[in-house]
């Protein structure tokens, strides 16, 4: 079972200036309560909002993102596949094609195996029955892990899975910040190039 996600994990989601906000919350806090230890205690999210903002900067713009979303919804899914191979590749994962249904591709790193599911990146929402079926791959395949991208959103119970199960889900800004700028050829098919 996937642990329940934590602060850190939820602010790698949103904008630098959040975590930033967060961090001068801190310290002002614990500036009232024992001011000798407030910067110490800010400064895991000062650090966290660097991180934030080096990624962010170097990827795409927030402006940025929404136009990018709606290039990569406009892909065919031998373009956009190809793209998510590419990516997870610079990732440091071997990358299969599926060998069930459930699932489209079988990422392999330091001899852990995960589950690749992208086929609905078109959608506005996903629900939690393609989540169900990647896990039931995952258990099946005896994986130990799941993810499932789209380029739209994830319903209210599906985002509630993630905390139970061994399950992340890649949507917006972290879809545009994994494929970053890598380019495809049209009509290139990672099916048919060996993936």
């Amino acid at each position: 079972m996937a642990a329940k996600e934590s602060l850190f994990q939820i602010l790698l989601r949103q904008p630098w200036w959040v975590t930033l906000v967060v961090a001068l919350l801190v310290f002002a806090v614990t500036r009232l309560i024992y001011p000798p230890v407030a910067p110490f205690t800010a400064l895991p999210f000062v650090v966290l909002c660097g991180i934030i903002a080096f990624r962010q900067f170097r990827g795409a713009a927030p402006l940025d993102a929404h136009e990018r979303l709606e290039k990569l919804r406009a892909m065919d899914w031998d373009e956009f596949s190809a793209l998510v191979v590419e990516a997870y590749r610079k990732l440091g994962y071997t990358v299969h094609p599926a060998t069930s249904r459930d699932y489209d591709f079988r990422l392999t790193r330091n001899a852990r195996v995960t589950l690749l599911q992208c086929r609905r990146w078109k959608v506005n929402q996903v629900g939690v029955g393609p989540l169900r079926e990647l896990l039931k791959a995952v258990g099946r395949e005896d994986a130990s892990h799941g993810i499932c991208i789209a380029a739209g959103d994830f319903s209210a119970p599906a985002r509630a899975l993630t905390a139970t199960e061994p399950l992340t889900l890649v949507d917006g800004a972290e879809l545009v910040t994994l494929v970053g700028a890598l380019k495809t050829k049209p009509g290139s098919d990672p099916k048919k190039t060996g993936v």
